[in-house]
C-alpha cells in the first residue's frame, strides 16, 4: 500500500538502507552521463524521487556520495559476469566480437563519466573488488577494502579461454590476441584518440586477426571470390590461377594480370 500510494505521489518507494544509497548512487552516475557534469543534490533527489534531506540521511554529504558513485561505476564486477556469459557455442570469432563489444562499451561508459567529472584517472585502481566479483556486481561499502591486486586480473582469467581453442591458429599466445583487442579497443573507442572515426567491434577483431594487408601467403588459402575482388578489382576471374600457383614469381605474375585487367 505504502508503495503504490508513494509511486502515485511521485515519491520513491520505502527502501532498505543498503537499497537507498545504491540507488541514490546510480541515480547520480546516471544524471552525471546525461548532463556531462556532477549533478547537483536538487537534480539528483528529483529523479530519485525523494527529499534532499534522504540524501544526506544516506551519505552524509554529497562527496560522500559521490565517491561512492564512482567507486560502484568503476567496479568491474558486471561486466565480468557479463562476458562469463558470453555463449561457447559461438565461433572463436563471434566470442571475440562480443567480448569487443562489452569492453568497447565499457570504456565508452568510463570515458563519459571521467569526462563529466574531470577524472584523470580510475579511483584507487588497486582494488581488486574481490567481493564484487563473487557477487556479480558492485557491493556498496566495499570500495577499498578488497585484497589489494590488478583489478584486471581476475576478469583476464575469465576471458582467456574464450579463444583457447583457436590456438593452433595463432602465432602468439592467446592472451596476447586478448592483450592486443583490448589496446585497439581502448583506442578505438575513446573520440579524442580515434578522431570521432570509432571502430566497430567486427572491424577491432579483424584487424587483429587477419590484419590490413594483402599477403601473398593468401595464395594458399581458401579465398572467397569477394575477398579477392575487394582487394583486386578485376581479379576474381584468375583466383584460380591465383590459388594454384606457389612461388613469389607466380604470384606477381597473376597480380599484374588482375592489375592490368583492371585498367582495361
Amino acid at each position: 500500500m505504502l508503495k503504490g500510494m508513494a509511486a502515485k505521489q511521485g515519491r520513491a518507494a520505502p527502501m532498505a538502507p543498503d537499497e537507498r544509497r545504491e540507488a541514490l548512487a546510480d541515480v547520480y552516475v546516471r544524471l552525471a552521463r546525461r548532463y556531462g557534469r556532477r549533478p547537483t543534490t536538487s537534480e539528483i533527489a528529483h529523479e530519485a524521487g525523494v527529499a534532499e534531506g534522504t540524501i544526506y540521511r544516506a551519505f552524509g554529504t554529497k562527496e560522500d556520495l559521490e565517491a561512492e558513485a564512482v567507486e560502484a561505476a568503476f567496479c568491474p564486477g558486471p561486466v565480468r559476469r557479463r562476458i562469463a556469459a558470453i555463449d561457447p557455442d559461438l565461433t572463436p570469432r563471434e566470442r571475440l566480437v562480443e567480448f569487443t563489444r562489452l569492453m568497447q562499451q565499457r570504456f565508452t561508459d568510463v570515458f563519459g563519466l571521467m569526462a563529466a567529472l574531470g577524472l584523470t584517472q580510475p579511483p584507487d585502481p588497486d582494488n581488486g573488488h574481490d567481493a564484487c566479483y563473487v557477487a556479480g556486481h558492485h557491493r556498496a561499502g566495499t570500495a577499498g577494502s578488497c585484497t589489494r591486486r590488478p583489478v584486471h586480473q581476475p576478469l583476464l582469467d575469465s576471458i582467456h579461454k574464450l579463444i583457447d581453442d583457436m590456438r593452433d591458429e595463432l602465432t602468439v599466445e592467446p592472451a596476447d590476441v586478448i592483450h592486443r583487442i583490448r589496446l585497439l579497443t581502448f583506442s578505438a573507442s575513446h573520440p579524442g584518440i580515434a578522431d570521432g572515426r570509432l571502430l566497430t567491434p567486427e572491424e577491432i577483431v579483424s584487424t587483429v586477426l587477419d590484419g590490413v594487408r594483402v599477403r601473398a601467403e593468401a595464395a594458399d588459402s581458401d579465398i572467397p571470390r569477394k575477398l579477392v575482388d575487394a582487394h583486386l578489382p578485376g581479379a576474381s576471374s584468375v583466383v584460380t590461377d591465383l590459388i594454384a600457383h606457389r612461388t613469389p614469381q607466380d604470384v606477381a605474375e597473376v597480380h599484374l594480370h588482375a592489375t592490368n585487367r583492371k585498367g582495361s
